[in-house]
C-alpha cells in the first residue's frame, strides 16, 4: 500500500494553508507547533489511520506530498 510522504523543502507547513489536512477522509494528517522548525511547525501523519488514498497529495498546496 502506498503511504504519503513529505518533502520538507516543498512544504509550507501551515496548518491555515494546508488543503491536505481538511482533505483526508480518515483524519489522518494534522499540524503540529515546532519552535525548532524554521516554519514553527510540521506537517505529520498518522501511518495508523491512513489507508494510502491520496487526496492529501491530490490537494497539497505546494506539491509536497508524494505517495510511495
Amino acid at each position: 500500500m502506498l503511504q504519503p510522504f513529505i518533502i520538507k523543502r516543498r512544504c509550507p507547513a501551515q496548518d491555515t494553508l494546508c488543503k491536505a489536512i481538511p482533505a483526508c477522509p480518515r483524519e489522518a494528517i494534522r499540524y503540529v507547533p515546532d519552535e525548532n522548525e524554521p516554519l514553527g511547525g510540521v506537517i505529520v501523519f498518522d501511518y495508523d489511520k491512513c489507508d494510502g488514498c491520496g487526496q492529501c497529495a491530490q490537494k497539497c498546496c505546494g506539491s509536497a506530498i508524494e505517495m510511495r
